[in-house]
Formats: C-alpha cells, sequence, structure tokens
C-alpha cells in the first residue's frame, strides 16, 4: 500500500497473501527447501489457521512433531503492511504469550545444530528453563544460532543470559547495536562477543553482513537484487547460513549462502514463489 488509511477511510490493497510464516515457521522452510531435515518447535493454537499452518509447514518438509498446540488460542498472527519493499507489523501474539513449555530433554534430540529464533515475539521461551535447555545443549556438542528479532516485552536478560552458549548470533545492523547498547555495528559486534557469543554475523540488507569476532572483522558483500518483499529476508539469512555450515562451510562461504538465500527470496512477492526459488539457490 502507499500509506495507512485514515480513521474512517478505506485504502484498496493492490495484493494480499495469506502466509503460514513467523521467524521459526520461515527459517524451516528455508532449510527444508535447501534439503535439509528439518524440525520445528512452536507453539500454535487450536483455531483453524493453527492447522493451516501446520498443514502448509509438514507439506514443505519440516517435521512438526515438536509443535504444540494450546487449547482455547489462536496461532500467533502478524498482520503486514508492506510499503514498496518495507513493511510495518500489527501482532497478536495468541498461543506464543503463553507460558507452556515445549521443550524436550535435550537427551531426546538428535540434531546438528539448534537454532533459537524470534525470541523477543516468544514469552514462552522468556524463562531461566529455556536458558538452561540452551545451555545442556551447548554442553552437548550443540551448535547453537540465535536470532533475537526485536519486539516489545521484557526479553533482553533472558538474551544476555543465552549469549555464552551461543556460536553463531545473527541477527541485523539495527538489532546487533540495540543488544550491545552502542552505536557502531562493529563495535556492537565486538561488545557481543565479549559477552560470550562466537562469531556474529550482523546482516545489513543490501550491503550484505559483517562477520565479526574477537580476533577481526570481515564483511561479506550480497549480490543487487531487486527487492519487492523483504518479509522472511532474515530468516532465510539464517536458513542458508545454517545449512552451510552444517555442510562444513567456512563461516564466510556460510555467509555468501545465506547473503544468497535471502537475495533470492526478497525478489518474489508470493511464499510459495520464495521457497521455489531458494530450492535451486545453490544449484
Amino acid at each position: 500500500v502507499s500509506r495507512y488509511p485514515d480513521p474512517g477511510e478505506e485504502v484498496v490493497a493492490p495484493q494480499f497473501d495469506l502466509r503460514p510464516g513467523g521467524s521459526a515457521g520461515y527459517a524451516s522452510m528455508g532449510l527444508a527447501a535447501l534439503g535439509a531435515q528439518a524440525s520445528v518447535a512452536t507453539l500454535v493454537g487450536s483455531d483453524p489457521l493453527s492447522e493451516y499452518w501446520l498443514d502448509f509447514v509438514s507439506e514443505q518438509g519440516v517435521d512438526t512433531g515438536l509443535v504444540e498446540s494450546v487449547p482455547n488460542a489462536s496461532v500467533s498472527v502478524a498482520a503486514t503492511f508492506l510499503f514498496e519493499s518495507d513493511r510495518s507489523f500489527l501482532t497478536y501474539r495468541g498461543a506464543t504469550a503463553s507460558d507452556r513449555s515445549i521443550l524436550p530433554r535435550v537427551d531426546d534430540i538428535d540434531v546438528d545444530a539448534l537454532l533459537v529464533t524470534g525470541l523477543s515475539q516468544a514469552p514462552y521461551l522468556w524463562s531461566e528453563t529455556f536458558v538452561a535447555f540452551v545451555e545442556a545443549a551447548s554442553d552437548a556438542g550443540v551448535p547453537v544460532f540465535l536470532d533475537t528479532n526485536w519486539s516489545a516485552g521484557d526479553w533482553q536478560g533472558i538474551a544476555d543470559a543465552l549469549l555464552p552458549a551461543v556460536d553463531y548470533l545473527l541477527v541485523n545492523d539495527v538489532e546487533a547495536r540495540r543488544l550491545a547498547g552502542v552505536d557502531d555495528v562493529e563495535s556492537a559486534g565486538h561488545t557481543l562477543c565479549e559477552r560470550g557469543v562466537g562469531t556474529c554475523a550482523l546482516t545489513a540488507g543490501e550491503e550484505g553482513c559483517v562477520l565479526v569476532t574477537e580476533s577481526g572483522v570481515e564483511r561479506v558483500d550480497a549480490e543487487q537484487v531487486e527487492a519487492v518483499d523483504l518479509c522472511g529476508a532474515g530468516d532465510f539469512f539464517n536458513a542458508g547460513f545454517v545449512r552451510a555450515l552444517c555442510e562444513g562451510a567456512s563461516v564466510r562461504r556460510a555467509a555468501t549462502a545465506a547473503n544468497r538465500c535471502a537475495g533470492t527470496a526478497v525478489e518474489a512477492f508470493e511464499l510459495d514463489q520464495k521457497l521455489a526459488a531458494i530450492e535451486v539457490v545453490d544449484r
């Protein structure tokens, strides 16, 4: 749309898409599109949209066995207003506002990587129990990836507690500066590494990403694309990064693959088109 409607006014949108997304949804579907055996753990409701989300994600090849339904609740819903390629969100958290635990025992999971995404949007993860779960996964040798996103709520203390167990922090440049409390992206990366993160992969849209470790900084440029919809870009970046590292790529090559996944996804509008484009991104 070109603008928000004024009170009492109607603005006609030229296009609409109902997407079973969310940070965990997009990332897991992106991983499946890249050929990974992806499993998602989250909360949904007991409403028709929850069923739609589960069916769609399963059809993309994602294992939903760890997804739990909260009775008398709805799936989390975000109305996204797309302005050219930028967007604004109006979110109802639904089942994700529950304090219900979805955590299996670490001994019961056999995974190559653990991606925690949408932390700021998931109050059911804001607990010491979840921190202990992530720490146990890390102690068991599972690489831990974290994308906090940025949403309202008292979650930053949990994020800080998680950082020492995080091998790869995947956030955008604005989120990194907010998490670190500094104005410069590189300084933010170094600050977060000092707090325990192994590697920061800080995305910056069409400029690619900045890789920061305690020992240095490296910029990984992205190919220029014509973006029509940025929704899910960071989540598809995460999918490409995790998949490449699990296949043995270096961090730089993983960042290059991640940039390519995100760039390919934002060139399409419909979710089906985004996933179809990601399927062939490395072929």
